[in-house]
């Protein structure tokens, strides 16, 4: 009984690494973007902010050399809790300044209390960065043409602004370069939802209604995400719009941020996972997937250790070592042509084994995800 319980658990494990094999395929291909539109849709751009003096200046400036008609646009952050100069460095740049000192911390609660504060009208779309967001001229525009195309829910490419700063950034960036090409543009092309960064997505008005707006979990945008597949909506994802974030640079940071994140999903996991499975759509289940599977470099570092206890023993255990290594082999060796594919340098891409960095995170990851229940602000640089 435990040799078949046991052999079941590794085909389902090699089963899930095969689904993600097979459907990264679907992201090789571009992806069509839409048609300049008229460029008149209303925007309310939304930062929530807090205490980010140090990097609030760059993304407010970028939002006024934004190539797109400055009286469709509104810009606003939200100042949560700030003790810093974040509120008077945006009002001295022209933006609106929303002060938040109570309630829940985090930025889904942030949001949903500004949008209570301040509805967003019939005619709005509301866009949401992050404070230490870069992001090129062209943002605002193409999230617009996107929009009028009919997509109620759009989220950008999420590229990395600090790459070289250290071996935590570097593996955060290649994990982000692969899941954005082999995950987000694959599920696109297949016509499924990505899933929502926290930063860089914008919605339809009508579509914020009719999921309920933000919640307040400790990830806010993929509850969000399972909310609007569930609503039989789904999120466009924008491969050549990008935009660029701070990846945390220390193993203290990276160890709380990612903790938060696992935190979250388990949480959004236990709301939601059984009315995603319950539908009949293809899209919902992928979703499911999605929250039930953990990340690519512990699956593949998971594959490689059954691969040596397999060649090293003889027990019945186990399946043979020859598939765990075919499926080691794909899950370490597929990202890297999508790497080249979307033009990450010849430098970068021999540093890939960087990604077992994040691989060897997972435990004290998983550890102090157990004790997190309250939001962290990942601390931004300059």
């Amino acid at each position: 009984m435990l040799r078949t319980l046991a052999l079941i658990a590794q085909a389902l494990f090699l089963a899930l690494a095969g689904y993600n094999a097979v459907t990264a395929l679907w992201g090789w291909p571009n992806r069509a973007p839409a048609a300049r539109g008229r460029r008149e849709r209303n925007l309310r751009v939304v930062i929530p902010a807090h205490n980010e003096e140090k990097v609030i200046a760059g993304i407010l400036g970028d939002l006024t050399r934004a190539d797109y008609p400055s009286d469709h646009v509104e810009r606003w952050i939200i100042a949560d809790r700030c003790s810093d100069r974040t509120a008077e460095i945006a009002a001295g740049m022209g933006v609106g300044v929303a002060r938040r000192d109570y309630g829940p911390p985090g930025k889904g609660a942030a949001l949903a209390w500004y949008l209570d504060e301040q509805p967003l009208r019939p005619d709005e779309s509301l866009a949401v960065f992050d404070a230490d967001n870069r992001i090129g001229p062209e943002v605002l525009g193409r999230i617009s043409d996107e929009l009028d195309a009919g997509h109620g829910a759009v989220q950008c490419y999420l590229d990395v602004a600090n790459p070289d700063e250290s071996l935590l950034a570097e593996a955060s960036a290649l994990s982000y370069w692969a899941g954005n090409r082999m995950v987000q543009l694959a599920r696109s092309n297949l016509g499924w939802s990505a899933d929502l960064g926290g930063t860089g997505m914008a919605f339809a008005a009508g579509l914020l209604e009719k999921v309920g707006g933000f919640g307040d979990s400790l990830t806010e945008d993929q509850e969000l995400g399972a909310r609007i597949v569930l609503a039989g909506e789904r999120v466009e994802w924008l491969h050549d719009v990008k935009i660029r974030d701070e990846k945390p640079t220390s193993l203290g940071v990276t160890v709380r941020q990612r903790a938060r994140w696992m935190s979250g999903k388990r949480a959004t996991r236990h709301s939601y996972l059984v009315p995603l499975l319950r539908t009949s759509s293809p899209v919902a289940w992928d979703q499911a997937v999605r929250l039930i599977q953990p990340g690519r470099t512990f699956v593949a570092l998971v594959s490689a250790s059954l691969t040596a206890a397999s060649a090293w023993s003889v027990s019945t255990y186990l399946l043979p070592w020859q598939v765990w290594g075919a499926a080691t082999l794909v899950q370490v060796l597929a990202p890297i042509p999508f790497l080249a594919r979307d033009g990450v340098p010849t430098r970068q891409l021999l540093r890939y084994p960087l990604l077992a960095l994040l691989a060897g995170l997972w435990v004290p990851i998983r550890l102090m995800s157990n004790r997190t229940r309250a939001w962290y602000h990942t601390p931004h640089g300059a």
